[in-house]
């Protein structure tokens, strides 16, 4: 399993615009992605405008067909007019275990 964790910046005057463009990005995802088991977005409770995208696939394959699908692109392209830095994105190769 292949988990990301995309923490992600909105400028403060576009902060509900940024939001609306997350929850967009997170619907087409979960309706059209082979391969997502999760895709989920919390914001902040401290810091205005950071969000953390916690993602979860079952390969790298259908990471990178989400990476690489229209739905992605381009709602890429309309967070970034928004975004007050570049996203910082870490990619994990995950086993679940029991505690």
């Amino acid at each position: 399993m292949i988990t990301v964790h995309a923490y992600l910046w909105a400028q403060p005057e576009h902060l509900d615009a940024y939001r609306e463009r997350l929850r967009a990005l997170q619907a087409s995802t979960l309706a059209t992605d082979t391969g997502c088991l999760a895709y989920h977005f919390w914001e902040s409770l401290t810091e205005p405008g950071a969000f953390v995208c916690i993602e979860a696939w079952t390969d790298r394959t259908a990471l990178q067909a989400h990476l690489d699908a229209p739905h992605h692109r381009a709602g890429s392209v309309a967070l970034d007019a928004h975004r007050a830095r570049p996203a910082d994105v870490r990619i994990f190769e995950s086993v679940p275990t029991d505690l």
